[in-house]
């Protein structure tokens, strides 16, 4: 029997640390961009364009953006320090919006609307990557770490769910450009709280640059961590796809069946951040993702609509833990002083799999049927899985102290 009341206690353990109750709150606020910021652009382009394929265009290049500029904001947290980074990018990116906001309303041509969600990708402060960084460099104690971890990866199922249903009341109420304006605010509140957090500034140390030919290279004993990411992306972004058009064939509520999905992932990670679960983390996440790609081949088949509830409960359950697991080992095979830009490119490779997954199940689908989209989700997912057990020729620390030429 699950001991609920020993999970519950290791996050009141966790969240004791001195300072980490105001990071967790304001990365939360930080995290609510991600669930607003789509939306929000897609309807606001949507209304002053009328056509969803520049509606698309505007969400694929602030998502294309985010995933260059992830990277290199998390460098720049590392080498200018934390505050300093979250501080610029903030200002940033409320010019942005703005210009994004200003364009819609005077300049409403597609190229312009474009390029100015671009502008907004482009400068997203690196408030996850921060906040992840503080997690696994200012707390020390490793359950505890493995709770905050599992905590993110909560607020990030968490915020996919409060997101949306923001964004829907904001644009029923109001308008979709007053929705983006709201991201706007969410984010900037959120940073700046981040960015004055007393472990924020305990751990903010700038460091000297790094040598020439290791500025901005591809981190060392990251690849078989980021290349799981990024199917493990896939297999997201295929049963999202598959989702909707599942829903259609049921007509059913897209928005409820990924809800319930949501709410398993919530789960999955609260009981992983609460439990003390054997074995190496590549073998917990293997399994993990096992579980995850075998249960999305049940979507292929044609289920009632309570099957379907339940077997989207337990995908996300299943996907669940892995957010955080994935985070855990890349802070592991990071050195220190690259840890944030490390979690950048675990930012740039959930992107970059999520679109190439929903690129593909979408193809799939249109050219097949739904059940080709769930078997581009499990076989991404179990390739995934399999990667897991990839090991690094070369870890971060052993690159780290390699001399400059």
């Amino acid at each position: 029997m699950l001991n609920t009341m020993g999970a519950l206690n290791r996050y009141r353990e966790a969240l004791r640390v001195p300072g980490i109750p105001r990071v967790v709150a304001a990365a939360f606020l930080c995290r609510l961009l991600a669930g607003m910021v789509s939306l929000a652009l897609l309807l606001a382009a949507v209304e002053v364009s009328g056509s969803y394929a520049i509606g698309g265009a505007v969400t694929a290049g602030y998502a294309v953006a985010l995933t260059i500029a992830a990277p290199v904001w998390g460098r720049r947290a590392d080498r200018l320090g934390f505050s300093r980074s979250l501080v610029t990018g903030t200002v940033l990116q409320v010019l942005a919006f703005a210009t994004f906001v200003l364009t819609a309303l005077f300049f409403p041509e597609p190229l312009l609307l474009v390029a100015a969600a671009f502008l907004v990708g482009s400068v997203n402060p690196p408030s996850g990557a921060v906040s992840s960084t503080i997690f696994t460099t200012y707390v020390t104690a490793p359950q505890a770490r493995t709770t905050l971890l599992a905590l993110n990866g909560l607020m990030t199922e968490g915020v996919f769910i409060v997101g949306p249903m923001l964004v829907g009341v904001l644009v029923a109420v109001i308008s979709p450009l007053v929705a983006v304006m709201a991201t706007a605010l969410v984010s900037t509140v959120g940073a700046l709280w981040l960015a004055g957090a007393p472990a924020v500034r305990a751990t903010d140390r700038p460091r000297p640059p790094a040598p020439a030919e290791r500025r901005f290279a591809w981190p060392p004993g990251q690849f078989g961590i980021l290349f799981v990411v990024a199917m493990a992306a896939v297999g997201i972004g295929a049963v999202n796809v598959t989702v909707v058009a599942r829903s259609t064939d049921m007509g059913a509520n897209a928005g409820l069946l990924l809800g319930v999905m949501a709410v398993g992932g919530v789960l999955g990670s609260f009981l992983y951040g609460g439990l003390k679960l054997p074995g190496r983390l590549p073998s917990l996440l293997m399994a993990v993702l096992a579980l995850y790609g075998v249960s999305i081949l049940l979507l292929g088949l044609e289920l009632g609509l309570l099957a379907t509830l339940c077997v989207l409960l337990f995908i996300g359950f299943a996907n669940g833990p892995a957010d955080a697991i994935e985070s855990q080992i890349v802070a592991d095979r990071a050195a220190e002083g690259t840890r944030t830009q490390a979690f950048g490119w675990l930012t740039s490779a959930n992107w970059i799999g999520f679109a190439a997954g929903t690129s593909l199940t979408g193809f799939a689908i249109e050219n097949g049927s739904v059940a080709y989209g769930a078997i581009v989700g499990a076989v991404a997912s179990l390739l995934a899985a399999a990667a897991t057990m990839i090991r690094p020729r070369r870890t971060a620390e052993v690159a780290a102290e390699i001399p400059a030429k």
